[in-house]
């Protein structure tokens, strides 16, 4: 596959994801992953010292990822860490530290960056890495378990409830203190659709790493290109990172992605029994007035 060259303007995550690295620019890579935010503050020789390279190749990282210089690389990163990489506590506390907007200019921000997210998707998304993950979350002869955590984990619920008109076989894992149980039957015919954001989950990883040892097939939806998730799935499926202000960034994407693979389920399965049933059970269940 042919690598993208980075992006003269774009955020640093995305500009390490498309650049064409030596084994040794690769270790610099690997330490900012590991090590952001915290490497954005560090200069010239504490990088070099940090990784075991030479001012020399962390300077060729640097022009590769399309910057002029180290210098130029750390003072974009710096900002970028600041919007890309920050904690929800910290974006609090400068918004506090900002006049406090009036609350129409609230909506219409938080309007105007789920339309710029949406935007993006489309692009964002390799649509040979969509078309297989619908075509193994459609295939109803393979068990599917959906994993995520925090906020991602209702999410994966919400989803895991429509795909249930469609096909069975889901297992939705609920709280990790459960995962272990849920995964006891895990097995190669298996897929593993993991969903996260911002951060990288340790039970995640795991459960990826056990998909692995197992045989099965996994998919991670994540807004993070790079990272020590990344390397563990079968198929990546990759939303737009926002750069927003507010404390808490949208989801918008994760979910628009998410539905995306349920209508695709339903066009390959055309068939109503499935969706007829669970219909005709709500009444005996009494859950609708």
């Amino acid at each position: 596959m042919d690598t993208v060259e980075p992006s003269e303007d774009g955020p640093f995550l995305d500009r390490l994801a498309a650049a064409r690295l030596t084994a040794r620019e690769l270790d610099v890579a690997r330490f900012y992953e590991d090590n952001l935010p915290g490497a954005a503050l560090l200069n010239l020789e504490e990088v070099c010292r940090a990784v075991g390279v030479s001012s020399a190749t962390v300077g060729r990282f640097a022009r590769k990822l399309g910057y002029p210089d180290f210098r130029a690389m750390s003072r974009s990163l710096r900002t970028g860490v600041r919007e890309e990489l920050s904690l929800p506590v910290e974006r609090l506390r400068r918004m506090h530290d900002d006049a406090a907007p009036l609350p129409r200019s609230v909506l219409e921000q938080r309007v105007g960056t789920a339309q710029e997210v949406l935007a993006g998707c489309s692009s964002a998304i390799d649509t040979e890495a969509f078309n297989r993950a619908c075509a193994l979350v459609s295939d109803t002869d393979r068990p599917l378990y959906l994993g995520a955590v925090a906020t991602g984990r209702p999410l994966m619920q919400y989803f895991g409830l429509l795909l249930s008109y469609l096909r069975g076989g889901v297992t939705i894992l609920d709280g990790t203190d459960h995962w272990a149980h849920a995964l006891a039957g895990l097995e190669a015919d298996a897929v593993v659709l993991a969903a996260t954001f911002d951060r990288h989950p340790a039970p995640v990883e795991a459960l990826l790493r056990l998909a692995g040892q197992r045989g099965a097939t996994s998919i991670l939806l994540t807004n993070r290109r790079t990272g020590p998730l990344v390397p563990l799935a079968d198929i990546l499926l990759t939303t737009p990172l926002a750069t927003q202000e507010a404390m808490f960034r949208t989801r918008v994407a994760t979910l628009i992605v998410l539905e995306a693979i349920l209508d695709a389920v339903a066009a390959e399965h055309p068939e109503h029994l499935r969706a007829e049933s669970v219909e005709e059970i709500f009444p005996l269940m009494r859950g609708y007035l």
